[in-house]
């Protein structure tokens, strides 16, 4: 008998063992977001709870290509407390039906490799869409340093305005990440403050050889804004020396070039906007049509995407065959991106 009741007890406390520890769950492996067009990315939370009796230490999280996933709070949850995982899957490039899979590993002795599924429908873009992720992969800053009256005057479209005396204070509000093209009348300048630059940290930093005026003298007022007087022609200066790694070549900007067209109100574009957007309303598109190049591609944009969608369509129908509209608008980057590469009045 006495042996009887210590096998019981044995056997007791080996159940009570193997369930003690860490244990991981989550209430929906499987989240099905149902249809979205294509280029819309698809959010959702994953809420990671343990269900054991001791700690449990989220070792790291791997996701399938196309989906991203939020740094989770903590990575040590206690027993009984749970931690949000947010994942975001950027449609782009896929059709059909997907599928994309999400790794969580940990100490769990039972599931150390817990697997989360994000799946669902796409509907084909129309072809005068553009994701929002392939918007932003095309990024770049065009940074006039020439004084602000010069600027005011003529300036490539696009760029924004800080003289070479300002560019200092201005190194908070410039993006880190994004590919920086300089330039001044005649390139000269724009290599010192080039070098600011990469002394404060930034990398992708170039500048237009020749600046504006080599730009002139071989595109004339192509891809430029101007006022009533025009440009002058300057007088040509030969080009000395050769060309360094991080000088772009005019014909190199004109093969990159694009323009981001902000299609909404004076006011809204005040407050927010895509650094190096354009403000033009939808109403004023047809006034703007003699300075707006037919030959390279522009991304119109509103706060959804309904008024940049006819603001392309419209630009489609007037000769500017390569207008395409962002999906979603503004507040898709807002949803993919954050405030990355935006200039914002609460910044």
């Amino acid at each position: 008998m006495k042996k009887m009741a210590l096998s019981s007890i044995l056997l007791a406390l080996v159940a009570v063992m193997g369930w003690a520890g860490p244990s991981i769950d989550v209430v929906v492996p499987v989240y099905d977001f149902g249809s979205v067009i294509e280029g819309i990315a698809v959010a959702h939370t994953f809420v990671l709870k343990n269900v054991g009796d001791d700690v449990l230490e989220i070792s790291g999280v791997r996701s399938s290509c196309g989906c991203t996933t939020a740094d989770l709070a903590t990575t040590s949850i206690d027993p009984g407390s749970s931690v949000d995982l947010d994942v975001l899957v950027d449609t782009a490039g896929f059709s059909g039906t997907i599928s994309k899979s999400i790794t969580v590993y940990s100490n769990d002795p039972d599931r150390p490799a817990l697997s989360l599924r994000i799946m669902g429908d796409l509907q084909t873009a129309e072809a005068h869409h553009i994701p929002a992720s392939d918007a932003f992969y095309l990024l770049y800053l065009l940074v006039d340093l020439r004084a602000p009256e010069a600027y005011e005057a003529h300036h490539v479209l696009g760029a924004v305005n800080i003289p070479s005396e300002d560019l200092v204070d201005a190194l908070v509000s410039l993006p880190r990440e994004t590919f920086l093209i300089l330039y001044d009348a005649d390139g000269q300048a724009a290599e010192d403050a080039a070098a600011t630059l990469r002394e404060n940290g930034f990398t992708f930093v170039h500048t237009l050889y020749g600046g504006l005026d080599e730009w002139v003298h071989l595109y004339g007022m192509k891809n430029l804004f101007y006022g009533e007087t025009g440009y002058p022609l300057p007088e040509r200066v030969a080009l000395s020396g050769n060309r360094g790694a991080n000088q772009l070549q005019v014909s190199e900007l004109n093969y990159l070039f694009y323009l981001y067209i902000d299609v909404r109100s004076a006011d809204a574009y005040a407050n927010e906007h895509i650094m190096g957007s354009i403000n033009i309303p939808y109403a004023d598109l047809d006034a703007w049509r003699p300075l707006l190049p037919t030959d390279a591609l522009i991304i119109t944009y509103d706060e959804m995407g309904v008024v940049g969608d006819e603001a392309a369509l419209w630009l489609n129908d007037h000769g500017f065959g390569s207008a395409k509209s962002m999906l979603g608008g503004l507040d898709e980057w807002i949803r993919q991106y954050g405030v990355r590469h935006l200039f914002s009045t609460s910044n």
